[in-house]
């Protein structure tokens, strides 16, 4: 049978690509198409440098903190995708995990979120309220830190002004028994001396602490950008997906693959029918 029908197998090599290839179009078009919106943030240290470096940031815990339940919750009410969806909240906090990637651009300090919908108004949507979210909870996350380290600031500063006025005490009953200077009792004046260096120390360290707290106050008042958003999601046009290009050589490549089981049958019959 295969030596005297052999050429059905190239015949059906072509109607096989060729089924191939209209199948996979028909399953192409039948798919449903996704759209790709992605934003490009930068991320800055929480904590600037103003008195003890910077923390050291790990893109893997922002990346983690970007698609936590707290941030995403933010994106759902802010474009109330409830109601947008007709879902509920379990059921809309797993479809933005499933639709979201959050990569880092490697040897930058830039992450990039990627949202693939089949809706390409939502996927620009989400993509920039889940950058604007992020970016919302890192200003306040350093606006609080700012904070405490203000009031932690003043409390040290109200300590070293106690400590100066306890010298300053020091300092004037021994010029009061003593007289300014100690007077002429050697001991009465290096007693006097210790006590004025000491006060002297500790009023130079209340006016470090002042300044201190003055870089804090105009910090807060200046309050840095811890997020830039570089690329601002835009709706695009063209899907992700399906890759028509792949669908219909995959096609094709698979059809050509099967010919020999569709040229099986037909050799069978012609060899039946021949008998």
């Amino acid at each position: 049978m295969f030596k005297r029908y052999w050429w059905m197998l190239l015949v059906m090599a072509p109607v096989g690509m060729m089924a191939g290839l209209m199948l996979a179009a028909v399953v192409t078009y039948v798919m449903p198409k996704k759209y790709e919106s992605f934003a490009t943030i930068e991320i800055k240290p929480r904590e600037r440098a103003i008195d003890k470096p910077a923390p050291t940031l790990s893109a893997g815990n922002e990346m983690e903190i970007i698609k936590s339940r707290n941030s995403l919750s933010k994106v759902i009410d802010s474009l109330d995708l409830l109601n947008r969806w007709a879902v509920d909240r379990e059921t809309s906090l797993q479809i933005l995990k499933g639709i979201m990637q959050t990569e880092s651009i490697k040897g930058t300090d830039l992450i990039q979120i990627r949202v693939r919908h089949t809706n390409k108004e939502d996927a620009r949507d989400i993509a920039m309220e889940t950058a604007s979210a992020y970016k919302e909870y890192r200003d306040e996350m350093y606006s609080e830190s700012l904070d405490k380290r203000i009031l932690e600031m003043r409390k040290a500063v109200r300590e070293q002004e106690d400590k100066m006025e306890e010298k300053r005490k020091i300092l004037t009953i021994i010029a009061r028994n003593k007289g300014e200077g100690g007077g002429t009792d050697p001991v009465a004046k290096q007693d006097f001396a210790d006590a004025k260096r000491e006060f002297e120390s500790e009023h130079s360290l209340l006016e470090q602490l002042k300044l201190k707290l003055i870089t804090y106050d105009i910090t807060k008042g200046l309050q840095p950008e811890t997020v830039v958003i570089h690329d601002d999601p835009v709706i695009s046009d063209s899907p992700i997906s399906p890759n028509v290009t792949l669908n219909l050589v995959a096609g094709t490549f698979g059809g050509l693959l099967l010919s020999p089981f569709l040229a099986l049958p037909l050799m069978w019959w012609m060899n039946r029918r021949k008998r």
